[in-house]
């Protein structure tokens, strides 16, 4: 009991730690803590909306929370970066494509929390370096990208 309880409490910290707009609808009970899936465990319009959102340049603009929250880095010297938040806008957006995992360069991960917000990591599998996005299922019961941590050392 006492395990949940601190785990709630974390849960509760990291999502108190960036705004939300009014249309997000997180999770909040202890038993929609986050927990790892592969794809086939995704919500059934999660993925027809993931291949959209990676080719389509305007249905993407369209599922994107702005100005989108995030992180980015920026050095400190010539070897070392400092994690920075960061509010990602329309006018400097990069469209995401599909990363080719046949190589086994890229590495994925998922993780659910509830049927609500799905966190996606990606990661170069030689090294310590990876980027993580956040898509939540909105009031509409659309998916939007909520988050985003360019590619950065983990």
């Amino acid at each position: 009991m006492r395990l949940s309880y601190v785990a709630l409490v974390l849960v509760a910290a990291i999502a108190g730690c960036k705004p939300q707009s009014p249309k997000q609808s997180v999770p909040s009970s202890p038993d929609q803590i986050s927990q790892s899936v592969d794809a086939s465990q995704l919500p059934a319009d999660f993925m027809p909306f993931y291949d959209k959102f990676h080719s389509d340049s305007l249905f993407q603009i369209a599922h994107i929370a702005w100005p989108l929250q995030g992180e980015s880095t920026e050095p400190i010297d010539s070897t070392h970066n400092k994690r920075i938040l960061k509010e990602w806008d329309l006018s400097k957006w990069r469209m995401h494509h599909t990363v080719d995992y046949t190589s086994g360069d890229f590495k994925r991960s998922f993780e659910m929390m509830g049927d609500a917000l799905v966190i996606e990591r990606i990661y170069y599998a030689a090294a310590n370096y990876g980027l993580e996005r956040r898509f939540v299922r909105n009031d509409q019961g659309t998916w939007e990208l909520i988050f985003y941590s360019d590619m950065q050392e983990r």
